[in-house]
């Protein structure tokens, strides 16, 4: 114990030298500026998270990633706190369909600048999206943007979306985390981050810290006509240590965290001088079972392993209680109507017995599941573990670090069975798309339901809401009767900061669509 209690002390010192290092900065301007300056203006907010994995959007595969691209991009369209379509904070200023919304029109703001000075077109919107929806290039979005018949730019301010099939959801697909506005000229997207966001990139060590500078250009104002984002910029620390993470903001190394791990959350809010942010999202962490080899192809073990599973008791010793227990299915409850809502599972440890011994495992089953070290996703191993033995089933758990189960080797997509963290989307169809019909580029369970393939083409171009709500229901029984995933729970979206930081607004999508362009320090 004395072992580990130093070796503790010696990371959370090393995290504070660390960070103290390059600790807060005053905004130094003449006074011809400061007169054009909002005088919430100034200061760099500091923060600590896991070090990215991809800086090229199209390739974006985690938290750290598509966080760090929302600060030095923009998007086509920006869903808000209220999970609605925002023109007010969106490089197209309007937009309209066609009665079936098989084509959109968007009327782009003009002086929209890249950091590199040249100015934003069409022409970069239709690269950006072609880009995203090429096989050829590969990106996470071919399948979501399969629907573009074609993009077409009548002139440099104008884009014209021609789809094959009626999309209601549109929009909010225009905000998936891969679409950040790129430059039609840029030549290497691996290391040339020239985006038109509310901060540019002026230093990036993979190894050590990623450090933004205040856009002098960007096109938002705040409700004065003042320029935004007021903020002199943003640094922050690859920690991959939560502990550290936590200790730096409680001793005011930091000013502000993301996705706060829920154990910290009674300690942090007992401090006078840090507030805890939080709301509803659909974020979950996904423990699933490739279905296509292995035990887990047998649909009575992937039934009896979800009969074992107490999602209450996940929920509350996983993550204290701060969410909502899930029904096995993507689609949770903050999508409202879509969602199915019927009781939570009951555990039945015997009939999950007895389905074991149907499939031919009476004496027992052996399984490893392989996952990040990240919390909370070992304490919830560590409880479906202890669940699994209840029926049968012997779980060894292998955690590996979040930028190896995603990395460049795909471990996450390929594992027999592994927990991944599902961040939140606008509407369910992504979910669909992205993970669960058959030809899905990221259907990591491997899972063919040709029902459910069907089911979800239908939902996708549906116009008629209560027809998509009859239609979400039913994909949603599909997976309760026979899918490959176990949900135990949405958790809040939960943020750290320090008190005097101001401007924040939670939202229900994901944590890294805080939105910073407002957020300033009270003097």
């Amino acid at each position: 114990m004395l072992k580990k209690t130093l070796a503790l002390m010696l990371v959370l010192f090393l995290a504070a030298f660390v960070i103290t290092a390059c600790g807060p900065t005053d905004s130094v301007v003449d006074d011809e500026e400061s007169e054009a300056l909002s005088p919430k203006h100034g200061g760099v907010l500091r923060s600590a998270y896991y070090a990215p994995t991809n800086m090229d959007p199209a390739f974006f595969g985690t938290v750290a990633d598509d966080w760090l691209g929302k600060q030095w991009g923009d998007f086509l369209v920006y869903v808000d706190e209220q999970n609605m379509p925002d023109p007010g904070r969106s490089i197209a200023e309007s937009w309209e369909a066609d009665e079936e919304a098989k084509v959109w029109s968007f009327n782009l703001r003009q002086g929209v600048l890249f950091h590199d000075g040249k100015e934003m077109t069409s022409a970069d919107v239709k690269f950006t999206f072609d880009r995203l929806r090429d096989p050829d290039v590969g990106a996470a979005t071919v399948g979501l943007y399969s629907n573009i018949l074609d993009i077409t730019t009548p002139d440099d301010y104008t884009v014209v979306f021609e789809l094959a099939d009626s999309n209601p959801d549109f929009l909010f697909d225009l905000f998936d985390y891969h679409a950040v506005i790129s430059d039609a000229d840029n030549d290497n997207f691996a290391t040339n981050w020239n985006g038109t966001g509310p901060f540019m990139i002026a230093s990036y060590s993979p190894e050590d810290r990623i450090v933004f500078e205040r856009n002098p250009n960007y096109w938002m104002t705040d409700a004065e006509g003042l320029p935004l984002p007021y903020l002199d910029g943003i640094e922050i620390i690859f920690l991959s240590d939560s502990s550290a993470q936590i200790e730096a903001l409680r001793g005011g190394q930091i000013d502000y965290l993301i996705y706060l791990p829920t154990e910290f959350i009674p300690m942090l809010e007992a401090e006078s001088d840090i507030v805890v942010l939080q709301a509803p999202s659909n974020t979950s962490y996904v423990l699933r079972m490739r279905s296509d080899e292995g035990p887990a192809s047998d649909v009575r073990v992937r039934q009896a392993l979800k009969l074992g599973t107490d999602r209450s008791a996940i929920l509350d010793g996983a993550v204290d209680g701060l969410g909502t227990t899930g029904r096995d299915t993507p689609i949770g409850p903050a999508y409202g109507d879509f969602y199915l809502d019927v009781p939570e599972p009951a555990r039945d440890v015997e009939a999950a017995k007895a389905l074991l011994a149907e499939a031919g495992y009476g004496d027992g089953l052996d399984i490893i599941i392989t996952t990040q070290e990240s919390s909370p996703v070992p304490a919830i191993a560590t409880i479906w573990k202890e669940q699994m033995a209840d029926i049968g089933v012997n779980v060894e758990i292998q955690l590996v670090p979040s930028d190896l189960y995603y990395g460049a080797d795909n471990m996450w997509l390929e594992v027999p069975f592994g927990i991944t963290d599902w961040g939140a989307r606008p509407s369910p169809q992504p979910y669909l798309d992205l993970a669960y019909v058959s030809d899905a580029q990221w259907n990591e369970s491997h899972w063919s339901d040709p029902e459910l393939d069907e089911l979800a083409a239908l939902a996708a171009k549906e116009m008629d809401r209560n027809e998509r709500i009859r239609l979400y229901h039913e994909i949603q029984e599909i997976f309760m009767e026979r899918g490959p995933i176990i949900i135990p729970f949405f958790i809040n979206n939960l943020w750290g900061a320090s008190a005097d930081l101001q401007g924040m607004e939670p939202t229900s999508i994901l944590g890294t669509a805080m939105d910073l362009r407002p957020v300033y320090f009270e003097r």
